[in-house]
């Protein structure tokens, strides 16, 4: 994709993405601000990637007169909000943090606050959004339990029969947990990575390598940069990059580490059988955020023939305007690109059984003798959803379209 072809509202928003901005940014800004932009679509845009913090600082410094009152206005209390919504995640990231050396449990933050600061030096300037946990496998029900004390759990938002829980726990990667009143949400994951084994950039191994981030007056664990980079690019690529602020942390990290080894971080990904959600990332943030392409990646790609097909998928994906609720057609061609893009047999089947799994156990309560029978309503069920729409879903999505990360 080129830039080029892109609506004037996204080419903004991209020259916006950077902590500092090239003198060519600086000029792209200052020449698009005053072109003919739709900005109410500029908003949804920059609300559908959740890019307001370096949006709004870079406008307000570059964009001149040429950003509407308005607009700017706008902008501003998305950013005022989110830089509030950032100090309440790290306060309850080391409330949770307390609650659960406590009671024993050994966990690790992902992403947020304490990605906000590795990366951006600031909470504020990193869009705020989920608390993600991760603990043992072993540790999930005492976690679970401890969660559900003080939020409640919206996904799966019904209680789990035996078998259930044991399907659950074995295919899906987390719990999700909401505060109504609040609206602070929650993800309690046992595996850091979708769709791969427990021991693949396991808790052991990512707290061995872990540095320290002074979050709130605590010091928490963080993640080395090597394991960084691997689990933004397979966080990203199970999502299909459909999130702009995503790639943005990917091309901050590579930006204030330009001698990273890449041969070694490309035996690292095979070993965790992720060379290609590595690659692919790398690619799309050297094509839309100017990040230079390393020789190592420039020459996986070239040997990849999925490559090319799963940057058009993501491009497809990024440019959706309702990711969360893709058309039909786009949905199937989604699950088609992981199917073929799967690095095994038991990797497509994981992706199989998880599209079979959970959503209508609660449409369909069976007792666990007929569990069997989950995989033949799967279908009907399915494309009932796609075809009429799931409210329940959108509900719950509309109501935190702001704060999901």
């Amino acid at each position: 994709m080129k830039r080029s072809d892109l609506p004037a509202e996204l080419r903004l928003i991209l020259s916006c993405l950077r902590l500092t901005p090239t003198e060519t940014e600086v000029r792209q800004i200052e020449e698009l601000s005053r072109a003919k932009i739709d900005w109410p679509d500029f908003l949804r845009w920059v609300d559908r990637h959740r890019v307001a913090p370096l949006v709004y600082r870079n406008l307000r410094r570059y964009g001149g007169r040429g950003v509407p009152a308005a607009a700017m206005s706008a902008l501003r209390a998305r950013f005022e909000s989110n830089a509030l919504r950032s100090l309440v995640n790290a306060t309850e990231l080391v409330r949770l943090d307390k609650l659960f050396r406590e009671n024993g449990i050994i966990w690790f933050p992902l992403k947020g606050s304490v990605l906000a600061l590795q990366v951006y030096g600031n909470l504020a300037r990193r869009h705020a959004g989920d608390i993600d946990l991760l603990v043992a496998p072993g540790q999930v029900e005492l976690a679970d339990r401890l969660l559900q004390a003080g939020y409640r759990r919206a996904m799966p938002a019904f209680q789990l029969s035996p078998s259930q829980r044991r399907r659950f726990l074995s295919r899906r990667p987390h719990f999700e947990y909401l505060d109504d009143q609040s609206n602070l949400r929650i993800e309690l994951h046992w595996r850091s990575i979708h769709n791969q084994p427990p021991h693949v950039m396991d808790l052991a191994g990512l707290r061995s390598l872990a540095a320290s981030v002074a979050v709130a007056g605590a010091m928490l664990p963080a993640m080395s940069f090597s394991d960084n980079v691997l689990y933004l690019c397979s966080h990203g690529g199970k999502h299909f990059w459909h999130r702009l602020f995503w790639l943005v942390d990917l091309a901050e990290m590579m930006r204030g580490n330009p001698g990273i080894d890449w041969p070694r971080l490309l035996t690292l990904a095979r070993e965790a059988g992720l060379m290609r959600p590595l690659a692919l990332g790398v690619i799309l943030a050297h094509e839309l955020l100017d990040v230079p392409l390393p020789e190592a990646i420039r020459t996986y790609a070239l040997q990849d023939r999925l490559l090319s097909y799963s940057a058009k998928e993501a491009y497809r994906f990024m440019l959706c305007l309702q990711p969360e609720t893709p058309p039909l057609a786009l949905s199937l061609q989604l699950y088609l690109c992981r199917l073929r893009c799967a690095n095994s047999f038991t990797e497509r089947l994981n992706i199989i059984q998880n599209i079979l799994l959970w959503e209508d156990w609660d449409t369909a309560r069976l007792p666990d003798s007929l569990f069997f029978l989950y995989y033949i309503l799967r279908l009907p069920f399915w494309l009932q959803r796609k075809l009429c729409g799931n409210r329940l879903r959108m509900d719950r999505y509309n109501k935190t379209s702001r704060n999901n990360d």
